[in-house]
């Protein structure tokens, strides 16, 4: 089976879709836990709400950052309580990718700091890098400020990455993009994405280089 991308960190939205007594039905859900043989996701009680028949087929899109990933399931039940819905779904065998970004996402180490005007800084070890932007784990929670102002950023590529950029240290302009919590195997850590603001060309052309000697 293929990596379960319903554990991934940048998930943005899930869409369950089934057919009722002829009418499709197209539902945001959220994943509430998965085990080894049924995802559970539940959505806000609708005012209408028709149960539908248990084990019918259904699908999962799950749009990421990346792009958007589509898989068949079996919708095996469902519950309902004044305020949710609960959805029993079969756990996905395989995923169909359909790519947004320019560029995929690239797991690497790499450090990094954010400097703001007023002297805060934080300091990490990136997650995963892309051409527009970085995410990283932290153990501190970022203020409510610095995550509507902008900061510069100075990420430090390997020294080798090309002849004409001898320090490795690439500056650009960053915002606060979200923060996202409870990820598996990172517990009492948020994963933070920031973006990038304003990249020189030069700059982005040395962090594309660089990006496809990681494929």
């Amino acid at each position: 089976m293929q990596h379960n991308i319903l554990k991934d960190s940048n998930i943005t939205k899930i869409f369950l879709i089934y057919v009722n007594n002829g009418s499709r039905k197209k539902e945001t859900v959220k994943l509430r836990f998965m085990d080894n043989k049924e995802c559970y996701f539940v959505a806000p009680t609708p005012v209408k709400f028709e149960k539908p028949k248990k084990k019918i087929p259904a699908e999962l899109n799950v749009y990421t950052s990346d792009g958007v990933y589509k898989t068949k399931v079996t919708l095996i039940d469902t519950n309902m309580s004044l305020r949710e819905v609960l959805y029993e779904v079969s756990i996905p065998k395989s995923w169909d990718f359909i790519q947004l970004r320019a560029s995929s996402r690239k797991l690497i180490e790499l450090p990094v700091s954010i400097k703001f005007n007023d002297g805060y800084s934080i300091n990490a070890t990136t997650y995963d890098l892309s051409l527009g932007g970085i995410s990283f784990f932290s153990k501190e929670s970022i203020s409510s400020i610095y995550k509507k102002i902008s900061g510069i950023l100075t990420l430090e590529l390997p020294k080798d990455t090309l002849i004409n950029f001898p320090d490795g240290k690439m500056t650009v302009e960053t915002k606060f993009v979200r923060e996202k919590f409870d990820i598996e195997n990172h517990f009492g850590e948020q994963l933070v994405i920031f973006k990038f603001i304003g990249m020189l060309p030069d700059d982005e052309m040395i962090l594309k280089n660089f990006m496809l000697k990681l494929d």
